[in-house]
C-alpha cells in the first residue's frame, strides 16, 4: 500500500513538474498592462497664454509592458502634446527592473499645459522659430517644479510598476492595412511650382501627397486567445480641438474608448502616434460649436473601426517571440551655427514581423514611408514624439531634405536640425533593424 502511495505521489509530482515546464515554455513571453488618469485640476489647466481650460474629457497614461526571458520594455502612451521625462525612465528601471522605456505622446493639442510649462522647452522659449538649438539638458528646466507635472511623472512610474507586477503569459501579433476615412488625413503642405503654402484644413477632401493611407495594429493576447492589449499606429495631428478652450484627448481618446467598448474592459487600447509632422485631419477651423467635438469623436471611431477590420485578418504563430532592443544616440549638426544635438533613437524587433523605431520629434510622413518600404520587417512602425531617456527630449519637426529646400512651416520654421537629419534617423533605424534581425 505504501509503495502504491509513493508511486501515486511521484506521478502527481511529475505531472505538476511537466505542467510547470510546459507553462514556462509557453510563458517565456509575457505582457502586462495598466492605465492611470493624469487629468489636471482646474487650477493647473491653462493654455499657452495662461487662460483657463475647461475639462472636456479625462487624460490618461496607458502602459504596455513586454518581457521575454532576457529583456523587458515598457511602452507608454500619454494623452499630452509631448511628454519626455528622464525621471520616469530612470525610476522605472530602478524600481521595477524595466530594461527600456518608450514615452510616447498622442500629441493632442487639447492636452494639458501646466502653469509655467510651454509646449517647447521653457529654457529657451523662442528657439523653435529662431532656429537656435534647445537647451542641452535632458530634463526640461522648470517642469519638475510644476506640481501637476511631478505628480504625473510619479503616476506613470507607478503604472509601469503595476503593469510589471500584473504580467501574464502572452502572444503578440501585428499587421497593417488600408485606411480611408472621411475625417483624416491630408498633407498640410501644398507645394505648387516649388512654393509652399499651408493647407491647415481640407474640407473639400482634395487629394494631397504624401500621406500614409494605412493603419497599423498590435494585438496582445493571453494564452486563451483573449485580447488584453490593442495598440493602433496612425499618423495624423490631433488638432481638431486646438484652441477650443478645453482639455481633451481629441480623436485618439475617442478611438481607444471605442476599441475598449468593442473588445471589453480587460483589453487596454493604446494610440501610437506615427510620423505626423505634416499631416492634419480634414476639418479644423471650419468647425463650430458642438459639431467640432462630434467630428473629433467620429474621427476616432472611424480609426478604431479601421483598426479592428485589419485585426480580423491577423493570425499569430502561437510561438513565444524574442524581444530585441537597440538604443542609438546620433550627434546631428544644427542647421545654423556650429552646434550639434544628440538625438536618441530606440529600435525594437519583436519576433519575425514587428519592429518599432522611436524618435523624439515630429517626423514628416515621407520618413515613415521610406522606413516601411526599406525595412526587412513586414510591420515596421515609426513612433513619433517618443523619448527613451537619452538625448534631447524633443527635437520638434523633422522635415525631409526636399521639404527644407521648399521651405514653409515645419521645414524652415519650427525646425533646427540639419536638413538631412530625418534621413539619418531613418538610416539608423534600418541599420538597427537589420542588426537585431540578424542577431536572432
Amino acid at each position: 500500500m505504501k509503495h502504491r502511495l509513493v508511486i501515486v505521489c511521484l506521478g502527481v509530482v511529475c505531472a505538476l513538474l511537466n505542467s510547470h515546464l510546459c507553462l514556462g515554455s509557453e510563458s517565456s513571453f509575457q505582457a502586462g498592462t495598466a492605465k492611470v488618469e493624469i487629468t489636471p485640476s482646474a487650477e493647473s489647466a491653462v493654455d499657452l497664454l495662461g487662460q483657463p481650460l475647461r475639462l472636456r474629457d479625462p487624460l490618461f497614461a496607458r502602459v504596455l509592458v513586454l518581457k521575454d526571458e532576457k529583456v523587458s520594455i515598457a511602452i507608454v502612451s500619454v494623452d499630452l502634446i509631448v511628454f519626455a521625462s528622464q525621471r520616469v525612465v530612470a525610476e522605472a528601471k530602478a524600481k521595477w527592473g524595466v530594461d527600456h522605456v518608450i514615452l510616447s505622446a498622442t500629441h493632442t493639442h487639447a492636452g494639458m499645459n501646466p502653469r509655467g510649462m510651454l509646449i517647447k522647452p521653457p529654457a529657451a522659449p523662442d528657439w523653435t522659430r529662431s532656429g537656435k538649438a534647445p537647451a542641452e539638458t535632458v530634463d526640461w528646466p522648470g517642469l519638475s517644479a510644476d506640481p501637476w507635472y511631478a505628480e504625473t511623472e510619479a503616476k506613470v512610474v507607478a503604472a509601469i510598476g503595476k503593469a510589471m507586477q500584473n504580467r501574464f503569459a502572452a502572444r503578440i501579433v501585428a499587421g497593417k492595412g488600408p485606411f480611408e476615412s472621411a475625417y483624416m488625413a491630408h498633407n498640410r503642405r501644398l507645394v505648387r511650382d516649388g512654393r509652399v503654402s499651408a493647407l491647415w484644413e481640407n474640407p473639400d477632401r482634395r487629394p494631397t501627397q504624401p500621406i500614409d493611407p494605412t493603419v497599423g495594429v498590435i494585438r496582445v493576447e493571453d494564452l486563451s486567445g483573449k485580447p488584453r492589449a490593442f495598440a493602433v499606429h496612425y499618423a495624423c495631428h490631433p488638432v481638431a480641438l486646438m484652441g477650443a478652450g478645453v482639455v481633451s484627448r481629441d480623436f485618439p481618446g475617442a478611438m481607444v474608448d471605442y476599441i475598449e467598448q468593442e473588445l471589453g474592459d480587460d483589453c487596454l487600447a493604446m494610440f501610437l502616434q506615427g510620423a505626423q509632422g505634416d499631416l492634419d485631419p480634414y476639418d479644423l477651423h471650419n468647425l463650430r460649436g458642438e459639431n467640432r467635438f462630434n467630428i473629433a469623436r467620429q474621427a476616432g471611431i472611424s480609426l478604431g473601426k479601421g483598426a479592428l477590420r485589419v485585426a480580423e485578418e491577423l493570425k499569430g504563430s502561437g510561438q513565444s517571440p524574442k524581444l530585441l532592443v537597440k538604443e542609438s544616440l546620433l550627434t546631428i549638426p544644427n542647421r545654423n551655427g556650429n552646434k550639434t544635438t544628440d538625438v536618441g533613437l530606440l529600435t525594437v524587433v519583436i519576433g519575425r514581423d514587428l519592429a518599432l523605431v522611436a524618435i523624439p520629434g515630429e517626423p514628416f510622413i515621407q520618413h515613415q514611408l521610406d522606413l516601411t518600404r526599406k525595412s526587412l520587417v513586414a510591420n515596421t512602425f515609426l513612433l513619433g514624439l517618443a523619448y527613451h531617456g537619452k538625448g534631447t527630449p524633443f527635437v520638434v519637426y523633422i522635415p525631409t531634405v526636399q521639404a527644407v529646400k521648399e521651405g514653409g512651416y515645419g521645414a524652415t520654421e519650427c525646425s533646427f536640425l540639419a536638413a538631412d537629419a530625418g534621413e539619418k534617423m531613418v538610416a539608423e533605424g534600418l541599420i538597427s533593424i537589420q542588426q537585431l534581425t540578424n542577431a536572432k
